[in-house]
């Protein structure tokens, strides 16, 4: 069957009630599974998956007109109690239905195509589904669940580029890197410079038996002034 996004008898009694009455399409879940739609089932009739598997997550849902578009996401974080690798062949989204309960709204087939899910002990995994819904001309589109710690790649390398500049960031690397800075500089005093004197050398990993001004900033082993 492929990659088919089928819509239940419960999200259609959804689409008319906001086509009718307006309102807020509320996702409440979103689900993956390793099962296959039988060839005889009828899918408008599904409560639920046909086996699922783990949690999944989606971006924020956005609005254009009268269609909603979002992305559903699977990663191995947001479920660390999988431990072998399933076949992704199925995924769900479940909404306030036109009742007022959590419904399954629509139901993904990927039985033809199916991505596999890689536990995070073998390295973890990310799959993303793109699903566009048609709603009623006057329905908003809103997550009722926390939708974790989605982030494109381009915000996550912004993030990243950000904290790594940061001079307070990552303490313990920068003072074994201060460290390592200092032996190199002893070294290369000890055989590359003349010395005629009494020689000696000062650290700041510990303050003991020295006199100094200034704010001891231990992580990185340095005095700031």
């Amino acid at each position: 069957m492929g990659y088919c996004v089928y819509m239940t008898r419960a999200g259609y009694a959804l689409q008319a009630k906001l086509f009718a009455e307006g309102g807020d399409l509320k996702i409440t879940r979103v689900e993956v599974g390793s099962g296959v739609l039988p060839q005889d089932a009828d899918w408008r009739t599904l409560a639920g998956l046909v086996r699922s598997r783990a949690r999944a997550t989606s971006t924020a849902p956005l609005r254009k007109d009268c269609t909603v578009s979002l992305e559903i996401e699977y990663r191995s974080d947001l479920d660390a109690g999988i431990e072998e690798p399933f076949p992704i062949n199925e995924f769900g989204l479940w909404a306030v239905g036109a009742e007022g309960k959590e419904a399954l709204i629509l139901y993904g087939d990927l039985s033809d195509c199916p991505d596999t899910a890689v536990p995070l002990q073998y390295g973890g995994c990310v799959r993303r589904y793109p699903v566009l819904l048609e709603m009623g001309p006057e329905a908003n589109a809103r997550l009722d669940y926390p939708a974790g710690a989605w982030a494109t790649h381009d915000e996550l390398a912004g993030a990243i580029a950000a904290h790594s500049g940061d001079g307070e960031a990552h303490p313990d690397l920068r003072g074994l890197y201060a460290g390592l800075n200092a032996r190199i500089s002893l070294l290369e005093l000890m055989y590359a410079t003349q010395v005629s004197g009494n020689p000696f050398t000062v650290t700041f990993e510990s303050l003991t038996g020295l006199a100094c001004a200034g704010v001891w900033n231990q992580p990185l082993a340095r005095l700031e002034f």
